[in-house]
């Protein structure tokens, strides 16, 4: 189930404070198109409008990590504005994306003009913490043969669109999903393989896409079955 988005949780006043001010879209950002970049300094936040991006970590070695996927009402960049720093990750667009640019100065006068707006990106910025710790948790500090089938559900749920053949995750290779599970091409392979193998994953029409056609059968391997309620209760306590 996908959360609220930042947007979601504004008032209506708080909208039409935020629509008031900043830049317009113009010019789209294309799918793959850098939006921000690790290590930049962080001037100026965005709101997505349109569009999806995905939040990428670039570590030495030139691996990179899977942080994140943000979608249309969701704030880009708002950490590094917050605490001064530089950008702590890279954000590019999954497909054409729409952007409302806030520069520093603006965005500190809407925050302090308005504490309701405040209040809220402070609560984006703790859960998206929280969705970090998760991350963390779930996937890479899960057993190696079940990291590939929780991030694959990750992504799915971030950003599958649902098309005849299944669930497709787009812009994303063998390579990629090695890369971000520090497990490499050919061991990301042989996972893929596996899931095909067992129902999970289909054949995807291109090397960049992956297809989950059993999501729930893909829920099910990565973290084993739903409890039975009626039996945990006729158990009781142990």
């Amino acid at each position: 189930m996908r959360h609220k988005t930042f947007w979601d949780i504004l008032d209506g006043d708080e909208r039409k404070a935020m629509a008031q001010v900043g830049r317009a879209p113009r010019e789209p950002v294309e799918p793959g198109g850098t939006i921000l970049r690790q290590s930049d300094l962080a001037d100026r936040v965005a709101l997505i409008i349109s569009g999806a991006c995905r939040v990428l970590w670039h570590g030495e070695n030139e691996r990179t990590t899977y942080l994140a996927s943000r979608r249309r009402g969701e704030l880009i960049g708002e950490m590094g504005l917050l605490d001064h720093g530089p950008r702590n990750a890279t954000v590019t667009a999954l497909n054409r994306t729409y952007l409302r640019w806030y520069g520093r100065e603006t965005f500190e006068g809407l925050l302090a003009e308005h504490p309701g707006i405040l209040r809220k990106v402070l609560m984006t910025v703790c859960a998206r913490l929280k969705e970090s710790d998760h991350h963390r948790v779930v996937v890479a500090c899960a057993p190696i043969r079940l990291r590939l089938a929780r991030l694959l559900l990750r992504l799915a749920e971030a950003e599958g669109e649902t098309t005849a053949l299944g669930i497709e995750i787009r812009q994303v290779t063998q390579e990629d999903l090695g890369d971000w599970l520090g497990m490499g091409r050919e061991a990301a392979g042989r996972r893929v393989r596996e899931l095909q193998a067992l129902g999970l994953l289909g054949d995807a029409p291109t090397r960049s896409r992956i297809v989950v056609t059993d999501i729930e059968g893909l829920r099910r391997h990565a973290f084993g079955p739903e409890p039975d309620p009626s039996r945990t209760a006729s158990e009781g306590p142990l």
